[in-house]
């Protein structure tokens, strides 16, 4: 009987809040790449000039440099950024309520709310 002998496995806690930090880094850069493509096909159309490509650049840039520190487990991190994607998904589901908003708002909000919720389980270690 192999199994009376076996030795029942443990999970190391310590591992599992390195896997929610795993899992919140690219979770965050993937939702925010995908939030990125959903805004810009329900932008108007606009000039692509030098600034505007100089500021996707920079949000690309501060996605990575932020994913970076996620995936370094930094909780501090991942707790502010839970506050302000929290924030944005509150504010979000209240514009739904007003007919002049931005016409992207239903599908960047789930977006938003599944960033919460992964920097959440990092940043307080959610279930």
């Amino acid at each position: 009987m192999d199994n009376e002998n076996a030795q029942p496995i443990q999970t190391d806690p310590i591992d599992d809040r390195a896997k929610k930090f795993t899992q919140a880094g690219y979770s965050f850069l993937a939702l925010n790449i995908v939030y990125l493509a959903i805004a810009m096909i329900f932008i108007p159309p606009f000039n692509m000039g030098l600034s505007a490509i100089i500021s996707l650049l920079a949000f690309v840039l501060l996605l990575g440099v932020l994913t970076y520190y996620l995936l370094k487990g930094r909780k501090r991190l991942a707790q502010v950024l839970a506050i302000i994607f929290g924030a944005r998904s509150l504010f979000s589901a209240y514009s739904l309520t007003d007919v002049s908003t931005f016409p992207g708002v239903p599908y960047l909000l789930p977006c938003l709310i599944i960033t919460f919720y992964m920097l959440g389980r990092a940043g307080w270690n959610w279930r």
